[in-house]
């Protein structure tokens, strides 16, 4: 068990900080065991006191019981007001470099990552049928070209990372080789992270190795 038992007013205070504030409030680490622990007590004291036919036994039994049921009324406010505000958070954060996640759950942080891919990858499918399919007699530069890609050669380690496309690309290792949308390659380039490989760049490294 806890070392702190939760009680109903607390309960209540975090319910009221997830209803006035429009960010994510922080849930501690054991505030789900702690809800767990007061449910259970509830119960105990109710079924303890069934037994017994007093004014004191009926009061606690009345008393318990009502705060019970808004307890578990609570936590769904709770639920339901989180959820909402990580959906608008993640669909305000569609095109993001950078996604901020402070104070979400690990599976509110799934779910928010869920909600961008999915709905990156709709846009995507959608905007995909009003483009023509790509010539095939074009060379492989041009192709990355149109597919919105820059070759680059990694002059640093580059960790995975999450981009507005909803897609995840990485890890890069130092002298690694590969392609990345456009936008993404320009920014590593003018951070000194990567350089762009060109057609005639492969060519001289194909003869040099002849």
């Amino acid at each position: 068990m806890t070392s702190e038992v939760i009680s109903y007013e607390e309960i209540r205070k975090i319910q009221a900080l997830e209803r006035d504030n429009r960010a994510l409030q922080e849930l501690t680490p054991d505030f789900f065991l702690k809800i767990k622990e007061y449910i259970s007590n509830k119960e105990k004291i109710i079924d303890e006191n069934k037994d017994k036919n007093n004014v004191f036994s009926s009061q606690a039994i009345e008393k318990n019981e009502y705060e019970l049921r808004n307890v578990k009324r609570i936590i769904e406010d709770i639920c339901s007001r989180r959820r909402r505000k990580i959906v608008m958070q993640a669909l305000n954060n569609l095109s993001a470099r950078v996604h901020n996640t402070e104070n979400m759950l690990p599976e509110e942080e799934d779910m928010y990552n869920s909600i961008i891919n999915t709905v990156n990858e709709y846009t995507n499918r959608f905007m995909s049928k009003f483009e023509a399919p790509p010539s095939i007699d074009i060379k492989r530069e041009e192709k990355e070209e149109e597919k919105g890609l820059k070759k680059l050669k990694f002059i640093e380690d580059i960790p995975a990372f999450l981009w507005k496309d909803g897609e995840t690309y990485g890890p890069f290792n130092k002298d690694d080789d590969g392609s990345l949308p456009l936008d993404v390659g320009e920014i590593l380039i003018k951070e000194g992270k990567a350089i762009e490989i060109k057609e005639s760049d492969d060519n001289e490294d194909t003869k040099g190795n002849q």
